[in-house]
């Protein structure tokens, strides 16, 4: 089995490790810096569950599409930012021939319909998304540190299509130590992480807090609760379903289950806005607020998070 991993971020690395510990074949597209450490050092999975250390050479390492073998592939997975999605979908389209002719692709990504750019040139049997609400960090090239976990990492077809297809690569990560698991109702799974990620993410990183800091403050708990409430009123203005039925369930859960798992976590929008770089904004608040447009909803603190975030990378 081999994998291609686009997306050599916190996330592809410690995915990259897990699956290359189970006896994978794995091999990244990474560009730069990246793409050099790798060759150099290998790669390591630190922080929680097993550490990991591949050794040089044991990965590949590709920073062209041209330069992609044929007819190797039996996964892509897709962990880049969402602001990539657009570009990775034409040159995969354009290269496909790297992937053999039954091969998956997996989206290890943050927010909703981020798949929609891989849709005017793959099959829906061809997308497999996946629910991950552990905590990445990386502070060097080629490491990646598990800083919090919540739950399993969970993957399934959003169409209906066999989970047969991505049951080799749920069993690797979770063989690794990382808790993983096919779902046969992965939508469910994805607006969870929706909810959570756009209570949390634009929040903390306007205001520079980890997720028990946001919560906390008395204030930045009201804000949280509307933006709860919001993202039920779209949720269900769309016929969209997640595990709880109001946004008063959900609220007991993130504050007296979610966040005390991963209150130290700082969330990867604020991550981003840190080192001044683009966040994955559009494809988390942006999403809902897409949703929103077409019944007529009106969110105002969804909106503000949103425009605040905006003005923020604006300087970058």
């Amino acid at each position: 089995m081999n994998v291609l991993i686009i997306g050599a971020g916190a996330l592809g690395i410690a995915v990259g490790a897990s699956l290359r510990k189970r006896g994978i074949g794995v091999d990244f597209f990474a560009r730069g810096n990246t793409a050099e450490a790798i060759r150099e050092n290998g790669l390591k999975r630190l922080g929680l569950f097993m550490e990991i250390e591949v050794s040089p050479g044991e990965v590949g390492v590709y920073e062209s599409y041209e330069e992609l073998p044929q007819k190797k592939y039996d996964y892509v997975i897709i962990s880049v930012k969402t602001t990539a999605n657009d570009e990775v979908s034409i040159y995969l389209s354009i290269y496909r021939d790297c992937m053999k002719d039954n091969a998956k692709i997996i989206f290890m990504q943050n927010g909703f319909g981020y798949e929609k750019p891989f849709l005017r040139y793959f099959d829906k049997e061809v997308l497999y998304h996946s629910r991950v609400i552990t905590g990445f960090k990386r502070e060097k090239p080629n490491e990646s540190t598990i800083t919090a976990h919540q739950a399993p990492i969970l993957i399934g077809s959003l169409y209906g299509y066999p989970l047969e297809y991505v049951k080799p690569i749920a069993d690797a990560i979770n063989a690794s130590g990382i808790p993983a698991e096919i779902d046969s109702d992965i939508e469910k799974a994805l607006w969870a992480k929706l909810i959570y990620n756009t209570t949390l993410n634009p929040l903390g990183a306007i205001l520079g807090l980890s997720y028990g800091e946001l919560a906390e403050s008395e204030y930045a708990h009201q804000i949280m609760d509307i933006l709860i409430e919001e993202c039920f009123d779209i949720m269900n203005a769309g016929g969209y379903k997640t595990y709880w039925n109001t946004a008063e369930e959900y609220r007991k859960v993130l504050f007296e289950e979610m966040i005390p798992v991963t209150g130290k976590h700082k969330s990867s929008t604020l991550q981003d806005i840190q080192k001044k770089q683009k966040t994955e904004i559009d494809t988390l608040t942006g999403s809902l607020l897409n949703i929103a447009s077409e019944y007529d909803l009106y969110c105002p603190v969804q909106s503000m998070v949103y425009w605040m975030i905006k003005a923020l990378e604006e300087k970058f």
